[in-house]
């Protein structure tokens, strides 16, 4: 709950950054320039977290005795790791800015190097929190990460600098962060030789968790860039200059990412179950407790569709009016993206729980196989149809449909691996009664006007009652959800 907590507050400031940015760079072009090299960078940063914070948690939550020495070790390898990835990213950007057709991304890219690197220290600080369960300690900090970036962001871009500047903001956040985050935790110790984790076990481990997360994370951001590169390629055919093309592409990038800003919100509420489930099958599977694994898959499979289908299907009925509350009107050109996007959203935060569990479980190289597959669906579905639908109406929901036929393809093959290797998964009238709920929500929420404001609140929270009206009825929603709730906080 602490965990959940804390991402409830970071998804509160991330819509703050992207709500009040485009307001404050007034051109949706920059907006999209920002966008296109944070999405890119986000794909490093999101790997160093998630793999590093597994890593060391799993190591410490084997042995919390040897939690000050996995805590070293776990530095030493993410400073030698982000450091060679900060270094690659600033010397190599003039060459990504080319691929992407944008020779503006370069000096953006050379200050985010910055960001990779401190991620990389941060991350195994919080890793170490995480394995020896001090879950409270862990939301703190992430709270007081949350609250900084926030600040240099949109403090950066208040300054007139542009993109430059919110990115230059960012970087100070998170230099800051890993220093706050060493300060109060420490850096371990070394340990006597045999208390380290042998070196190449470590490395065995993280090696699949690393495929996994870089294709993980490029399922969700990817299509930013793959619109970028092919919406500037079909603008420069009928620009007057190659700098109209790229303006007109970042537009095109600006409006999409607006989209996904409401798309991502399943995603981000899920995302906290996944640091709770890891550990859990980790334990589970390490003293060969095969029930306590299958209690907790299916409870987590179920309880994160439940409130999935609670936020998608009204956000997809309502999609024009979502995008009206927070933007201006030249960005509701991405609601029809938004209503597609986020039921693929909502199966990629599924197949994100279920593929936690299967790496938790000991075998992170079939999460990563999965997420290969995925993601380059989501590639080679994007760039066909985008290519097909050129630009203009019709190119916001061909990358949507694009990313979202790649992430249901992942989530149909984690389900079935996870039945295969524990034989349970979400209950079949589960499905039937959810899915007659968020039919019902996606219905009235579409049926309620919101063409404006306060109207598109008001058709929201009417959704969002109708579906959570179908579950309680249909018993699919009860008291036992949340006494399972309260053994899984127990349990931890």
């Amino acid at each position: 709950m602490s965990i959940a907590g804390a991402k409830g507050y970071f998804i509160v400031t991330s819509y703050a950054v992207q709500l009040l940015l485009p307001r404050i760079f007034g051109e949706a072009k920059e907006f999209g320039l920002y966008s296109a090299t944070m999405s890119g960078v986000a794909i490093l940063t999101n790997v160093l977290i998630v793999a590093t914070i597994q890593s060391v948690s799993k190591f410490t939550s084997e042995d919390e005795s040897k939690a000050e020495v996995a805590l070293r070790q776990g530095l030493r390898i993410q400073a030698l790791v982000g450091g060679v990835l900060a270094l690659a990213l600033f010397v190599f950007a003039p060459a990504l800015a080319h691929v992407l057709l944008d020779e503006q991304l370069t000096p953006l890219l050379r200050v985010a190097s910055v960001v990779v690197f401190a991620y990389a220290l941060y991350a195994a600080a919080v890793g170490s929190l995480n394995g020896r369960h001090l879950f409270a300690k862990q939301a703190r900090l992430d709270l007081t990460f949350s609250t900084l970036r926030t600040a240099g962001i949109l403090g950066g871009a208040a300054l007139g600098l542009g993109a430059i500047g919110a990115v230059t903001g960012f970087a100070t956040a998170a230099a800051t962060i890993v220093t706050i985050s060493l300060l109060w935790i420490g850096l371990g110790k070394a340990g006597a030789p045999g208390e380290k984790i042998k070196r190449s076990r470590w490395l065995g481990f993280m090696a699949p968790i690393w495929t996994y997360q870089v294709c993980l994370n490029g399922i969700l951001l990817i299509d930013l860039q793959v619109l970028k590169r092919t919406a500037t390629e079909i603008a420069l055919v009928g620009a007057g200059s190659a700098q109209a093309a790229v303006d007109l592409a970042n537009q095109y990038v600006a409006y999409y990412r607006a989209a996904q800003t409401f798309a991502f919100v399943p995603y981000q509420l899920i995302i906290s179950m996944t640091f709770i489930v890891f550990p859990m099958i980790s334990r589970a599977t390490s003293v060969g407790d095969r029930d306590a694994a299958k209690s907790t898959i299916q409870h987590a499979m179920r309880l994160s569709l439940l409130l999935l289908l609670l936020v998608a299907a009204p956000t997809s009925g309502a999609a024009e009016g979502v995008m009206r509350i927070a933007y201006p009107g030249e960005y509701l050109v991405g609601a029809q993206a938004l209503a597609i996007l986020i039921f693929g959203v909502a199966a990629f935060a599924l197949f994100a729980v279920a593929a936690t569990a299967i790496s938790g479980a000991g075998r992170p190289s079939v999460a990563a196989a999965i997420a290969g597959v995925s993601l380059v669906t989501v590639v080679a579905a994007n760039r066909a149809l985008l290519m097909r639908a050129g630009l203009g109406e019709r190119t916001l929901e061909a990358a949507a449909t694009g990313t979202s036929i790649g992430m249901c393809i992942a989530f149909v093959l984690s389900a079935w691996v996870l039945y295969r290797q524990f034989g349970v998964f979400i209950p079949s009238m589960t499905w039937v009664r959810t899915a007659l709920g968020a039919g019902v929500g996606f219905a009235v929420a579409r049926a309620v006007p919101h063409d404006s404001s306060v109207f598109a609140i008001v058709a929201l929270a009417s959704g969002f009652a109708a579906t959570l009206g179908v579950l309680v009825v249909t018993r699919e929603l009860g008291a036992e959800d949340w006494r399972a709730l309260r053994r899984i906080v127990r349990r931890d």
